[in-house]
Formats: structure tokens, sequence, C-alpha cells
């Protein structure tokens, strides 16, 4: 029983939640769990309770469905209910089945999983829907629907709740509105007593990254291409049906019109950002599953990827010959626009000697991009870091040969994993041999790399994240000007996989009383080189930013490439979250 109070002073609460506990004196309890004023503790207590429904279905055996339905029982006899429902599961063999629900208004969720493969599987389906709509609206009177609208499943039961003269009225109201019966036929009403038995939907098993899902939907508010193409769950039911008619055979046309349609909406322009995982209840990244499909769609490209991978520094000179010429002609190209970055040529001017040494793990993206044209601190990413961290009495050491390091993410976001797994131990090697076997630490200063490196290299190598070095390290060592200025917070999808949200707030907190994190963005959709070659993504996933950051004298994150688009869309320049700390302290 979870139980939530709320008053409008901190003395009142106190009075009722005491009343509260006095109450539940009476009971035994299994487990006794105190009242909390603590976010993390009652958010956790909510997400225990919400995740209820798709952990059960995490579990079910795979090929089978899960269903849910929601009743109503009188609230005097809403204990009774529970019991009577815990019966049925019994009787029919649902040893999975959960109750939860919200006890004030008594109402009931109840989850099974169903296969629906054979007879007998829906006729013991059949006999318990019978026999819950016969207790619910015959024995208690109850309501077979609770807060959830009535489909195609209790239909055939509504006559069975109302009575046949209500029931007659629904319909004569229905023929009055809808005499052709057009508007959502067989929902609510219909004459068919067996519909709940037909077009039963299968959930075919597809893939074992994404076989778990129960397409709760949980994880579409945070996907960066929800409002262009596919959610993860979209993405999910997609690569069902292409396996189901795979292995049938039962319409070749549909099945090659889905695969090509897939390419685009569902493969290209997913981000693989991960940020589905965060909020699916199970886990379940959908962008494992995309990576590993475009593996497979391009294992031509597999000598290309190791041909970059051992020429590493090289194909970055190349990126950065790119930028100039694209500088140069910039009138000539359409998708060239004013945060496009400039290429980074500088050499990093060290900090003296005497300095506690840490070596300097530069992203790619930061050593081949500068800041844009019109930036008003033009330093590359490597001189601000370095900068920062002289004041605090750090010299970051950037060890000979980093051109050629990489962490992988490039390859493994294009699913060419040899190539990424051949990065990482190249990179092992240089990192282990630049510490003098992790004697000393390694700065990252860009969260996706920190994120993709997180437990693959030698336990020896104490690597950390820009964010956690700067709140431990640099933070309580220098003090601050604050800008008299609302400063815009863009957690990227690797900084909030890493957890890092609350310790970007502290350290902008000490630059700005006012940090705007704007609602409804999550990952950006700039997915490395996707803002360069499908802008359209980048361009859906912020198109709520702008206004929201309109008041801000600048915007802060941890990853090069989604300050790009971050810039472009918001109109405002985003940068590293160094330059800021760098710009506000002594």
């Amino acid at each position: 029983l979870l139980i939530e109070s709320t008053a409008a002073s901190n003395s009142l609460l106190l009075q009722q939640l005491d009343h509260i506990r006095s109450v539940m004196q009476a009971f035994e309890l299994e487990q006794q769990v105190d009242f909390s004023t603590d976010p993390g503790v009652y958010n956790q207590l909510w997400a225990i309770r919400k995740g209820t429904f798709p952990a059960v279905g995490a579990v079910r055996k795979i090929g089978t469905t899960v269903i849910i339905e929601d009743v109503t029982f009188p609230l005097e006899q809403l204990a009774e209910g529970v019991s009577r429902l815990q019966q049925l599961f019994d009787k029919y063999y649902y040893t999975e089945a959960i109750i939860f629900g919200h006890a004030l208004e008594g109402n009931l969720h109840f989850v099974f999983t169903q296969g629906f493969d054979d007879a007998t599987q829906v006729a013991r389906y059949e006999a318990f829907m019978q026999e819950v709509a016969n207790m619910v609206a015959g024995e208690f009177g109850g309501s077979l629907k609770a807060e959830h609208g009535t489909g195609r499943n209790m239909a055939p039961f509504v006559e069975l709740e109302w009575g046949q003269q209500a029931y007659q009225l629904m319909w004569q109201l229905k023929k009055l509105l809808d005499p052709a019966n057009i508007l959502n036929p067989d929902v609510v009403l219909s004459h068919n007593p067996r519909l709940h038995l037909q077009n039963l939907k299968p959930l075919p098993a597809t893939n074992p990254l994404v076989d778990k899902c129960i397409e709760c939907g949980f994880c579409e508010p945070v996907c960066p291409s929800r409002k262009l193409t596919l959610t993860p769950r979209q993405r999910i039911v997609t690569q069902r049906e292409i396996s189901r008619l795979s292995h049938s055979g039962d319409d070749p046309k549909r099945l090659v019109a889905l695969e090509q349609s897939y390419a685009y909406q569902g493969n290209d322009t997913c981000a693989a950002c991960g940020m589905c995982s965060t909020a699916c209840p199970v886990g379940i990244n959908t962008g494992d599953l995309t990576r590993q499909l475009r593996g497979r769609k391009h294992q031509r490209w597999q000598a290309l990827a190791a041909f970059t991978a051992r020429h590493f520094a090289a194909v970055s000179m190349m990126a950065r010959l790119g930028l100039t010429a694209g500088r140069m002609v910039s009138a000539l190209l359409p998708f060239w626009h004013k945060a496009m970055p400039t290429a980074n040529y500088a050499k990093v001017k060290t900090a003296k000697q005497g300095l506690q040494p840490v070596i300097y793990l530069a992203g790619c993206s930061g050593r081949v991009m500068a800041p844009q044209a019109e930036s008003n601190d033009k330093r590359s990413l490597l001189q601000v870091s370095t900068d920062l961290l002289a004041k605090a009495g750090y010299q970051l050491i950037v060890p000979e040969g980093i051109d050629n390091q990489c962490c992988g993410m490039p390859f493994q976001s294009k699913g060419q994993f040899t190539a990424a797994s051949q990065k990482q131990q190249q990179l092992q090697q240089w990192l282990l041999q630049a510490t003098h076997n992790g004697e000393l630490p390694v700065f990252s200063d860009t969260s996706p790399c920190s994120l993709t490196l997180q437990g693959k290299l030698d336990s020896r190598l104490n690597i950390v994240d820009s964010v956690d070095f700067l709140l431990q390290n640099v933070l309580p060592k220098l003090s601050f000007t604050k800008l008299s200025e609302p400063v815009a917070l863009h957690l990227t999808c690797s900084a909030n996989q890493l957890g890092h949200g609350d310790k970007l707030k502290q350290l902008l907190a000490a630059c700005s009383d006012e940090v705007v994190v704007p609602e409804g963005i999550s990952c950006c959709g700039f997915a490395g080189d996707k803002g360069f070659v499908l802008p359209e993504l980048n361009a859906s996933a912020l198109s709520g930013l702008k206004q929201q950051v309109s008041a801000c004298c600048q915007g802060v994150s941890t990853s090069r490439t989604c300050e790009i688009g971050l810039s472009h869309h918001a109109g405002l320049e985003y940068q590293h979250i160094v330059y800021l700390l760098d710009r506000c302290s002594n």
C-alpha cells in the first residue's frame, strides 16, 4: 500500500502523517517503510509501483501476449475482490499474474500473460474472461472498466454489466448519431459475442535484445525521432511484423515494402542514443537493435571501417580540411549555417610545471572542431580545459599519438563492432603507457566517449568524465563570479545515462542563479554525424528549444557535436561547460 499525503503547510502535513501512522498501528505489516519528503526516495517508490506492469511482461514466455484489464469493486468489497481475482488466477493457471491499482477508488488492474497459438489457450482465455465479467459485474455490481475505455476486449460484456434496457438505449443513441456504424465499430458496443477472441494480436519473437518489450510506450516521450518517424515501440512493432512475415511467407510484397520503408523510418533516423533504456522499466535499449541491424546491412563497409580505424589521424586531418573548405564556400552550401564549427589546427599551450599531472583524453570531435566562427571564445576545447584545470592546480597532459585515438563510438554507432573493438584495444594500450599502468588519472572531456568506454578498458585505468572531475576536484578549489543572466543546460543522452543531471546543475549553480533546462528535450538528435547527413532528425528533436532558451546568455553541454545542432536551433551558442566555468572562475 503506497500512501501519498500532501498539505498546504508543513504542520498540517505532519498532523496527517501522524494520523495515518496511528491508523496503521492496528495492522500487522510485512515490512515497515516510513514516510519520506526526499524526492529521491518517494520517486523511487513511485517508480517501483509504475514498473510492475512492464516488469511482469518482461519475464513472460517469448511469443505470449501481455493482457491488462482494469475493473472496479465497491470500496467496502475491495479486499474480497482482490481475493476472488487471485482465486481465478489459480483456477486458470495464470501463475505469473499480478494485481495493482488505486485503492481509494476501488480500482484494480490485473496483468497476466496469454498465448494465443492454439485452441486450448484461447478456450482458457475465453472461460477466464467470462468468469471475471460474471464476478465483477454480476456478483459485486462493480465496473468492468475503471479508468480506461471500453475496447473490443470488454465490448461483449457491456450488456451483462448494464442490463438489457440500458444496453438497448445505448444502441438507440448510437444509431441516431452513427446510422452507418462507421465510428469506431465494435468499440464499446458490438453484436459479436466472440469479438474478444478474434483478431488477437501476436507478439512474435524478433530479437533477444527487444523480445521482452510489451509495447507499453514508456520509451516514446524521450525518443528524438518521435515527431519525425518512429518511436522505439514502433520500431519493435515493425520488426516483429517483419519477423512474422519472414517466417510465415504470408505476404512477400508487404514484407518487401516494410523492409524498404524501415530503412529510413526505423534504421536511418534512429539516433541509437539509448535514451529509451532510461525510460523503459526493464532497460530495453532499442539503439542496440538498430546498431545490430546496421551491422548486418553494411557488412560491405567493414573494409572501409577497418581502413578508417587504422588511419584515424589522417581521416581526422581530412575532416579538418573539409571544414576549412566548407567554410570558404559556405555561401554555395545550403546546409551550412553559422553554428557550423571551424577547423581546429591550434596546438595546446601547456600550463606551467609543478602542477598535479592528469592525462587528457580529448574526444576526436573536440580535436577536429574548434568553436564556430562568430564565437565569443574561439579557444579550442582542449585549450580551455587546460586553462581551467591549471587554475585548480592540475596540468593536463596531451600525450603523443592522441590524433590516432578513438573510443570506438563512431564505428559502434554504425554497427561496425570489429573496428570499434580494435580502436578500444588500441586506446587501452596507449592509455596504459601514458598513465604508467594507471598511476595517473585520465580526464575525459566528452560524455559520449566516457559512456562508450564505461567498463570496456583495463580496470587499472581511472577514466574520469569531465563532469565528475570538475565537480570533485576543480569546483572546490576556485572562487566564482556569477553571471546576471540565465544559462541554458542541455543534458546530453550520454550525460543522462551517466547520471550527471544533478552534478551539472551543481556546477552551473556556481556560475548563475538561474539555470534553464528546457522541457520536452531529451536527446538532441545530432547523434554524431546524423546532424550533418539527416538534419531533419536534429530539427525535429529540438523543435521546442528556441522559445524556451530565448532569455539565456549562453548554452552549456558536454558533447561538441551536440553543441552544433543546439546552437543552430536555439539561436544561442552552446559550448562545453568548461567554457562557462573558466569564464566565471578565479
